[in-house]
């Protein structure tokens, strides 16, 4: 072969050899990343990089697996630590780990150490053997991993990416909230949550201005309180037109101004494009106003009041299970494009369990009235089976008048949160003992001592909407779940921590909302998670009656 062919051979040969920077560039980004997530699987799930459940001994030789000692269930997603009781779970983030631990007993130049700072070395010793940097057995309750170097060193290398930084949206100075309200929401509505959140802000400013002083002059066993007090600055983020546009407006008004958290918020209709938005952007979302939430245990960010139509879907379905409905077959009534009355029908059909029947959908297309004809059919072609009624009072005019003449007897169900109205003296006091209402807050009766504390401070500040109460207090709470996590942040401005500290305080929060029982859990999304079954009692003024306890669908 001549020279000149070998030559362009070998020049073909070399150049498809090399690897030009970029591309190396990528993949070293690559094995990071998948590096990264083998990490995160060991951390979060307890799962090797091999795919085997990771093991460990605890106690000197119990042996445990699995869900027992996942890391994150404990030092928990941020890597932040937790409290249980007497017993303080420290953060493992890299930046922490690899610094000495010192105690706050002294202005500089240095306190005390507690411990030294971590090497690789020690930290492997420290999750293989459980002994620490300053060679101290670590408690009991810390497991003692048995894994392979390269697997420590996967593990590791995760938590040396999980963040201690102040997340967008935090300055030094400030700290800036958004909520959500669309334009199809009343301007009564929107002005009685604005007004809300406003005044909050202003108050809890006007505290701000002091504390910020105090942290710097503060004591040094109280530098920890003052560290997270920052102003509060609100932003509005209206949406406007097609759902289908939300998403491009939120990541617009986002771009324009990160915010911390997105608080309490109001939309018509489903809530799913900002809870997207907020996942997607690994933004905190507390407490919205609304019935169509996203039910997703999966996801972190989004934290709800309740289920909304879901649950009383499922309510409805475990009061038929639990009170011998089961067998009868269901006709549920709904009206076209109200999205909360279809979501609540395909709920109860999607569950099956306690309905065991067939389940019939009726209806009511926009323009069509719901009058004394159409009751009569649907009364008739219902006879002897479960009625459910997904509408709300101003339709049930002629349903009551039509129903309470007909010789036919059914078990009817009711929502009170489509019904939205507290007047029930036009019902016919004969018709009552077939009606049942399902009912996702405290009962009339007890709800006003509930809502005392935020009535008097709606009244105090003159800002109180009795007919939009439950936007209001919904709002309160919101704000006041995030206060009171801000307050325990150690400075820590991170979404996840954040997150972690609403989980750990809503048990304990002294002020509910509109829901008589709170609670809360890492794999928990939804604060209020029963309704109660009521029926109507009294004369013309009627009142709803609990005929059940608080049901939890799924429960038991």
């Amino acid at each position: 072969m001549p020279m000149r062919i070998w030559g362009l051979l070998l020049v073909a040969l070399s150049q498809a050899l090399v690897v030009s920077p970029a591309q190396a560039e990528d993949a070293d980004s690559a094995t990071t990343r998948e590096r990264l997530e083998l990490g995160r699987r060991m951390y979060m799930e307890g799962v090797l990089p091999s795919g085997e459940l990771m093991t460990a001994t605890m106690a000197g030789d119990i042996p445990v697996t699995g869900e027992q000692l996942i890391c994150g269930a404990c030092h928990r997603r941020s890597g932040l630590g937790s409290s249980e009781g007497q017993e303080v779970v420290p953060a493992i983030t890299g930046e922490l780990l690899y610094k000495p631990l010192r105690l706050p007993t002294s202005k500089p130049p240095l306190s005390p150490e507690q411990r030294p700072a971590y090497t690789d070395a020690s930290l492997k010793t420290a999750i293989r053997d459980g002994v620490g940097a300053g060679g101290e057995p670590l408690g009991v309750f810390m497991p003692r991993y048995a894994m392979a170097d390269e697997e420590l060193q996967i593990l590791l290398d995760y938590l040396k990416s999980l963040p201690t930084y102040t997340a967008p949206g935090v300055t030094d100075q400030e700290i800036h909230f958004a909520t959500v309200v669309s334009d199809g929401v009343s301007s009564a509505t929107r002005k009685a949550m604005e007004d809300v959140m406003r005044t909050f802000l202003v108050q809890k400013n006007t505290e701000t201005r002091n504390e910020s002083q105090r942290a710097a002059h503060a004591p040094w066993h109280k530098e920890w309180m003052f560290q997270p007090y920052r102003k509060w600055v609100l932003h509005v983020w209206e949406l406007r037109g097609a759902q289908q546009s939300w998403s491009d407006q939120l990541r617009a008004y986002y771009r324009e101004q990160p915010v911390f958290a997105v608080l309490n918020g109001v939309v018509a209709g489903s809530w799913a494009p900002v809870h997207d938005f907020c996942e997607a952007e690994r933004v905190p979302c507390l407490f919205p106003t609304t019935d169509l939430p996203v039910v997703n245990e999966a996801d972190f960010y989004s934290l709800y009041l309740s289920q909304g139509m879901t649950l009383e879907a499922g309510a409805i379905e475990h009061h038929l299970a639990s009170d011998g409905g089961a067998t009868q077959a269901v006709v549920q009534v709904l009206r076209a494009g109200d999205p909360r009355s279809a979501a609540a029908a395909q709920a109860l059909q999607s569950l099956g369990g306690g309905v065991e029947g067939r389940v019939e959908n009726v209806v009511l297309e926009t323009d069509q009235p719901a009058d004394d004809a159409f009751w009569k059919r649907m009364i008739d072609a219902a006879d002897g089976k479960t009625l459910i009624v997904w509408l709300g009072a101003a339709e049930l005019e002629s349903f009551w008048t039509v129903a309470s003449a007909s010789k036919r007897r059914h078990r009817i169900y009711l929502s009170t949160s489509l019904f939205n109205s507290d007047d029930y003296s036009g019902i016919p006091v004969a018709l009552r003992e077939q009606l049942y209402f399902v009912h996702p807050y405290e009962l009339p009766d007890k709800l006003t001592r509930l809502l005392a504390r935020s009535t008097g401070w709606f009244r105090a500040k003159r800002i109180y909407a009795p007919d939009e109460r439950e936007v209001q207090a919904n709002a309160y709470f919101s704000l006041k779940m995030a206060g009171g996590a801000l307050k325990h942040i150690r400075g820590f401005f991170n979404r996840e921590y954040f997150i972690e500290r609403i989980e750990h305080m809503v048990d304990n929060a002294s002020y509910t909302s509109v829901y008589p029982r709170i609670s809360l859990a890492p794999s928990q999304r939804f604060v209020s998670k029963g309704c109660y079954i009521a029926q109507l009692e009294g004369g013309e003024k009627a009142h709803l009656r609990a005929i059940s306890e608080w049901l939890i669908p799924g429960a038991g």
